[in-house]
């Protein structure tokens, strides 16, 4: 019974001393500390991908090189229209965001990925073997898929070498550092517009292709095209109406003389050719195969080197910028580049099968007498 009571005494005078020490204590706010680094926040424009591919894309990949080449890659989000915040250390940050990840272009490949300069987006290419087809033993690029890149370059200050507390109310006061960022999202591909004028086009079944000359691919974050090149070949040919209908109107036209065009996707031309002037005829070389109405075929050439053009390009400008890599390819083999007699003409022909058959009549003299069986 003592030694209950001894213990609950105990107790009581612990207890009364512990309320005596907190009672007297001072009390202190909640610190926080700075860890010297800054928030980043960076927010996407995407309105300039939209325009170009007509869709906003379910997926992005951004990186970041800090203080030099060398890339951290972070994961892939397919949120899209929310913002990246980071926790960045000081330093000279190169930034770049793409749609989509790595793995999901099927149409070319990277190399170089985890160099900030020297990252780079080549095309796939693909080989025809098939001796029964016209173009055979040709390699081909694929037809590069929808790409957008968007780059920024920014410096996050140094603050504080150790840690650095401060009172949670002063949080807005604090030495830290706050930067926001805005990126667009540029399209990195481009079209080429293809346009032929063709004589005798109503002897024609099919129309087939290919150019070459072509840059194979392009630098992530200089955007420059790649300087070697490639072919991509020509399908999905169509007549375009306006195009005759305007041209007849002005000059008269044969009724049995149209246009073909084709649109292509690509990376545009190579680096250093861009402009007119920094080409030859040379540079690039167009074959159009013709399939006629009695199967029969007939293929033209053309040196182009100096007739693929970009929009707003005379052949007189002297100064290409970078975003003009985006600017849209015009090819067209008409006047003022062709003459009349230089363009396709496709021979005379007739379906197979359809009995038809030319008759040349002797013209009647005119002193001549013949003779009529009654």
């Amino acid at each position: 019974m003592i030694k209950r009571m001894m213990i609950a005494l105990i107790g009581t005078v612990v207890t009364i001393a512990t309320m005596g020490l907190m009672t007297s204590c001072d009390r202190y706010e909640v610190e926080l500390y700075n860890d010297g680094k800054a928030d980043l926040n960076i927010v996407y424009d995407w309105s300039a991908f939209q325009s170009r591919y007509g869709y906003k894309p379910d997926g992005l990949t951004y990186m970041a090189a800090r203080n030099g080449d060398k890339v951290t890659i972070y994961p892939a989000t397919h949120n899209v229209d929310a913002t990246t915040d980071l926790r960045l250390e000081s330093g000279h940050y190169l930034f770049t965001v793409m749609n989509k990840s790595f793995g999901e272009y099927s149409t070319f490949s990277f190399v170089n990925r985890n160099s900030h300069h020297n990252a780079c987006a080549r095309s796939k290419t693909y080989y025809i073997n098939d001796a029964t087809l016209w173009d055979n033993e040709r390699l081909y690029m694929e037809e590069p898929e929808d790409i957008g890149i968007g780059v920024d370059t920014f410096d996050v200050p140094k603050t504080i070498d150790d840690l650095e507390f401060y009172y949670w109310r002063d949080y807005q006061d604090a030495n830290d550092i706050h930067i926001k960022r805005n990126v667009t999202v540029w399209p990195m591909t481009t079209t080429l517009n293809v346009i032929v004028k063709v004589r005798g086009i109503s002897y024609m079944s099919s129309m087939e292709g290919y150019v070459t000359g072509m840059a194979d691919g392009f630098y992530l974050n200089q955007t420059w095209r790649t300087s070697e090149v490639g072919t991509l070949k020509l399908v999905g040919w169509k007549r375009d109406p306006s195009a005759q209908a305007r041209r007849a109107a002005a000059s008269e036209e044969d009724t049995n003389v149209g246009w073909m065009t084709c649109k292509v996707a690509t990376f545009g031309l190579p680096h250093g050719r861009e402009l007119v002037k920094w080409r030859t005829k040379e540079s690039n070389y167009i074959v159009l195969h013709f399939t006629l109405i009695d199967g029969k075929t007939k293929d033209f050439a053309y040196y182009v080197g100096t007739n693929v053009r970009y929009v707003n390009d005379n052949g007189e400008l002297d100064v290409f910028k970078t975003p003009d890599v985006r600017l849209v390819l015009n090819l067209v083999i008409d006047a003022p580049f062709y003459n009349d007699d230089e363009v396709p003409i496709l021979p005379y022909a007739q379906p197979e099968g359809s009995g038809q058959f030319d008759a040349e009549v002797e013209p009647w003299g005119d002193d001549e007498n013949v003779d009529v069986p009654m």
